[in-house]
């Protein structure tokens, strides 16, 4: 049947609560309401659910998902019917009375989504059920269970091949994030699905930054890396029990909020782990493969494997699970060939010589992945069956060392090791940045480096920021690190404090210091819409990232929707939700902007909660920083703030009769002539002051530091006298 794209959209629109489709969704859609069985391999977080959820509400009867595990299915009903979708499961962990009640809602017409694992829809008793049912179509859900080569072969998958038999006049839809050319063509072959009816989208996870670094220390480098990532939700993934409660353990002990998670817990314990991550009650889970594939919590920010994944499928749908709400999120392996030889005594255990032969394929593949110096992203990718096309993917540990083009950081790098020689060589990286940046821990005060001329003098920059110098230096030998990992100096890292020598790093770190659009909206007002949606997810037994997503959180934050009709058009809000949700929402928002003076209604770029200028004293100097003649980046690097913060000084000393070089400043963070063309165009016909309208007209093409040097250099412009255009 023919559904016109008014109609598609209406669904997705009124349901779902976006307006337009991500790549591939309304193929598949359309595939599926003409009747066509699809294989549909698609990326975490490409959507490949509401790719059946939507057809299954156009269609008459309902709609069979085929689902691994029970907490899948729990996680995918629950957010189902808080869609108001009427969606339900059955399985083994229900009552009788709950298995009785499903299956009279089944048989009459009121469930539109039923849940239910291959091992129990295969079952006599519940295909006779099924029979008085129309069923149109059949969703198999982790399809790659269904082929031997698949990384979590299941073989009561293959009993799916017989569901053809049962219901001749389906539509079957498999879906799948993870399959590799040969498990695509089983898929396609046991399931009667035509080869040419696949949909195969990039398995590209661009936010996913890809990291491995070498297992020595790993518990301190966890420690270290968990410290910069504070209030963020994660996964750690360990091979044994043994070593999920030793970290968990430990992480407790040091303080942070873990707790741990295998199948050596009992099912209580287990399930209030799970529930207290899900509903964000504590921050990192420490787990063995066994947690994970039932949960889609959008807003985890970080995955790390401290030892080596079994396959890279393996690891993809584990890394998978950060990032799903789109953000940028970490993925980092702790690597160690040893790991090889522990997991061939685990997993080598078939009687099946072809099931060994294939373990160790794609062993092999994994070990490759992690003592390669080739860019991660295409590594992954060639696995897959995907060729990568670009260089450089700048979103790699490997990409981002071999980034062309350096900056000068012989500054800090002179203050860094400056600090190692008043430290008497004697401190570690983590002390050397503590003693940089004041830190008024017992351990540095009792140690007397509060005393140093040192202490204190790179408290400008963030942890963050010394770590990556840190990490530089130690790669290109201007420090070492000797026993208890003290930092001791080499002729190189004399040669730079004498000033013969500059030091260079790579431009990886400008990426950590420039903002990204997703941050531009006010933090403190995320904060709040954050606790409102968790106050609501508790009244309702539902985890937060049910509610809302962070995505969505983040755009309320940037346009402040302060009534109900501005709240729908914010992403992920549709029908259902804006009438559970709205009003509660639209207060917090409409309440913040009349505290901190911001109009209702129109969305203001990178408000803050207390309108406060920047010291003029310090946009000065930052000013004449730049009339020296130095860019951008090492602006950046030199005052050891974001990209946005420099553009923000040079405009308060500009406001404070300042003048700037106008061809100074055009190369001062370089932007296409012809787009400052276009960008002075719109500042002509709706202004300087807010450039959320100045983006909305130029149809979202610039990302808001773009607009901001455009900002920057027009006043230039206009103040050099060489141009008289009013504004």
């Amino acid at each position: 049947m023919h559904y016109s794209q008014d109609e598609l959209l209406g669904v997705l629109r009124d349901k779902f609560g976006y307006e337009s489709f991500l790549p591939a969704q309304e193929k598949v859609i359309r595939k599926i309401l003409k009747g066509e069985s699809t294989l549909a391999v698609m990326p975490t977080g490409s959507g490949k659910s509401l790719c059946f959820q939507l057809p299954a509400l156009m269609l008459e009867g309902l709609c069979l998902v085929v689902s691994p595990m029970i907490s899948l299915m729990k996680d995918q009903v629950m957010q189902v019917r808080d869609l108001g979708i009427e969606a339900r499961m059955y399985n083994s962990m229900m009552t009788q009375a709950e298995q009785q009640e499903t299956l009279a809602a089944m048989v009459s017409g009121e469930v539109k989504l039923l849940y239910v694992a291959p091992e129990t829809l295969l079952k006599d008793w519940f295909l006779s059920n099924l029979k008085a049912v129309k069923i149109p179509l059949i969703a198999i859900d982790e399809a790659h269970c269904i082929s031997m080569w698949g990384h979590n072969f299941r073989p009561e998958y293959l009993q799916l091949s017989e569901l053809r038999e049962h219901f001749p006049d389906a539509t079957y839809f498999a879906l799948t994030a993870t399959a590799i050319p040969r498990v695509q063509k089983d898929i396609c072959k046991l399931l009667a699905i035509p080869e040419e009816n696949m949909v195969l989208e990039s398995f590209d996870r661009p936010n996913l930054l890809l990291i491995v670094e070498p297992k020595q220390d790993s518990y301190n480098r966890l420690i270290r890396f968990l410290s910069l990532h504070p209030d963020e939700s994660g996964i750690v993934y360990c091979m044994t029990r043994k070593r999920v409660d030793t970290i968990s353990d430990k992480l407790i002990t040091d303080g942070f909020s873990a707790l741990p998670y295998h199948a050596g817990l009992s099912d209580d314990e287990r399930h209030a782990n799970q529930e207290a991550f899900i509903r964000d009650k504590v921050q990192i889970v420490v787990a063995t493969i066994a947690f994970g594939m039932g949960i889609n919590k959008s807003n985890v920010r970080f995955v790390i494997h401290m030892d080596l994944p079994k396959s890279l499928e393996t690891y993809y749908q584990e890394i998978g699970r950060a990032g799903r709400d789109g953000l940028p999120s970490t993925c980092l392996l702790f690597y160690s060939i040893a790991d090889f030889f522990s997991l061939k005594k685990i997993i080598f255990d078939s009687p099946n010589p072809q099931q060994n032969y294939i373990t160790q394929t794609h062993l092999d593949a994994m070990v490759r992945y992690g003592e390669s110096n080739h860019c991660r992203r295409a590594q992954i990718l060639k696995w897959f069956g995907e060729q990568y096309e670009q260089d450089n993917c700048d979103m790699c540990d490997i990409c981002l060392s071999d980034k062309p083009g350096k900056i000068d950081a012989t500054e800090p790098a002179k203050m860094f090791l400056s600090a190692i020689f008043r430290a008497q060589e004697n401190a570690t990286a983590e002390e050397i940045i503590k003693i940089l940046r004041g830190s008024k821990a017992k351990a540095i005060l009792k140690a007397g480096y509060d005393k140093l001329s040192v202490y204190g003098i790179g408290k400008d920059s963030s942890s963050k920021d010394w770590f990556a110098l840190f990490s530089a230096l130690k790669q290109q030998g201007g420090l070492v690190q000797a026993s208890y990992y003290k930092l001791k100096l080499t002729p190189k890292s004399w040669a730079i404090m004498k000033g013969e020598e500059s030091f260079a790093m790579s431009q990886s770190l400008i990426s950590q210091l420039v903002e990204s659009d997703e941050t531009q909206g006010s933090g403190l007002l995320f904060d709040e819409l954050k606790n409102l949606r968790r106050t609501l997810a508790d009244e309702r037994g539902l985890p937060p990232y049910v509610v809302f997503s962070d995505m969505s959180l983040r755009e309320m934050a940037k346009a402040y929707p302060s009534d109900l009709q501005s709240f729908r058009t914010i992403p992920g809000v549709g029908d259902h939700k804006l009438s559970q949700y709205g009003e509660a929402f639209v207060k917090v928002i409409a309440d913040y902007c009349e505290k901190y003076g911001i109009e209702p209604q129109q969305p203001v770029q990178m408000a803050r909660p207390v309108p406060q200028k920047k010291s003029p004293s310090k946009s000065f100097l930052v000013a004449e920083y730049v009339k020296a003649g130095h860019n951008a980046q090492e602006a950046m690097l030199h005052f050891g703030v974001k990209l946005g913060t420099i553009v923000d000084h040079l405009m308060i000393y500009l406001e404070h009769d300042g003048t700037l070089d106008y061809e100074q400043m055009k190369n001062f963070y370089p932007i296409d002539p012809a787009a400052l063309q276009e960008i002075y165009a719109a500042f002509r016909q709706v202004g300087l002051e807010i450039l959320r309208p100045v983006r909305d007209l130029l149809q979202e093409k610039y990302s808001y530091n773009e607009l901001r040097l455009a900002r920057l250099i027009y006043v230039c412009r206009v103040q050099n006298m060489q141009d008289t255009e009013p504004v």
